[in-house]
């Protein structure tokens, strides 16, 4: 047995004053944890925002640049412009649910009113009934439950609409004096330099890449709706948009998503179904070449990344989580691109050269 006596024993003294500092950080940890989880969506209506904003910046300065034509005209054409896309895409998936769904309703009761007579079976249980109860239905579950439900939540999304479309407007207005007022928050010359000149050319490099990719995801999208309408495919429209946002998977996102495509192909012919394989294997093959060409010219973002950000995106947000997310792994690369680039160029003497072709303009909103 050991001698307690020998035994040595080590007292630990925490004075009042550090006792309290750890139990107000802690709880202070604690506060900021939970009204961020509270103004989640709050943070991801300013988050949206701001990455709208630095995308369609481009073509408002461009338009702004035309003779006769301010800043705010400008800023209007573009709000016009993209909210008339997206009512018009809104329009064609519901239009083509809802014809999709009449055709249901009716010939759904009518099938089953055809096994209905051939088996005693589906006699017993009214096969017919509990169709007609279920294609009734439908409507009130595409709804989102009853007429109160629908409502609340047509009001949560038209003000989430409402608040998303005023704070692009003022990112796309405000946004470089904001971005501005932050460098100089940096009061040390030297590393304000650095810090603007890495945060400029990263973000213009990761935003001209994500600009390439959603042109990449609407062409692809449109390719996919003519090769639906062609094949006889219900619901084109709507199967055309999930073929563009699988599209953004880089490891054979268009293929997955055009797997419905080719299933209701299938059920109209299976000649058609091989046709229309074969085109979005085509459709792959050439956006693996334009990846290709992207990560040597403009910024390398492997497929790991994408994936990896892609579906945290997804389980903490939804479909807006998982484009802000990409973006952001997106833009984490290009800030480590950069910073190794202006590494090697401080080695080479090579400090102060122009960005990389392919950067286009600065990328902060308004910058």
């Amino acid at each position: 047995m050991l001698d307690e006596s020998r035994t040595s024993r080590t007292t630990v003294q925490i004075s009042l004053r550090s006792a309290l500092a750890v139990v107000f950080a802690l709880a202070g940890t604690i506060l900021v944890l939970e009204i961020a989880q509270d103004a989640l969506r709050a943070i991801a209506w300013v988050l949206m925002a701001m990455a709208i904003a630095a995308l369609v910046y481009p073509l408002v300065d461009a338009l702004a640049r035309l003779p006769y034509v301010p800043r705010g005209v400008a800023v209007l054409v573009v709000t016009v412009v993209a909210l008339g896309a997206i009512g018009f895409l809104g329009y064609r998936i519901v239009d083509d649910v809802t014809a999709g769904m009449e055709a249901l309703r009716k010939e759904a009761p009518r099938r089953a009113a055809e096994l209905e007579r051939e088996n005693d079976f589906f006699q017993e249980i009214k096969l017919r009934d509990r169709t007609q109860r279920f294609v009734d239905a439908i409507p009130e579950r595409f709804a989102g439950g009853d007429a109160q439900e629908v409502i609340r939540s047509t009001a949560t999304r038209g003000l989430a609409t409402v608040a998303g479309i005023i704070l692009t407007i003022f990112f796309v207005l405000y946004g470089a004096r904001i971005v501005d007022g932050a460098f100089t928050l940096v009061h040390d010359q030297d590393l304000r330099r650095r810090t603007e000149t890495v945060v400029r050319r990263s973000s213009a490099r990761a935003l001209f890449f994500a600009r390439v990719m959603l042109a990449e995801a609407v062409v692809e999208g449109f390719a996919a709706y003519l090769v639906a309408r062609a094949a006889g495919v219900p619901g084109a429209a709507a199967l055309a948009v999930w073929v563009a946002l699988w599209s953004l998977l880089p490891v054979a996102g268009v293929l997955i998503g055009a797997t419905p495509i080719v299933i209701f192909a299938a059920a109209v012919s299976p000649g058609t179904a091989v046709l229309v394989a074969l085109a979005f294997a085509a459709m792959a093959s050439l956006e693996v070449v334009a990846n290709r060409w992207m990560n040597r010219r403009m910024l390398f973002v492997g497929s790991f990344v994408v994936l990896v950000t892609a579906f945290a995106g997804v389980e903490l947000y939804g479909l807006s989580g998982a484009l802000l997310f990409m973006l952001g792994g997106i833009f984490a690369v290009a800030i480590a691109a950069e910073v190794t680039d202006e590494e090697e160029a401080e080695k080479r003497g090579e400090v102060g050269e122009e960005p990389p072709a392919g950067g286009g303009p600065a990328p902060v909103p308004g910058g």
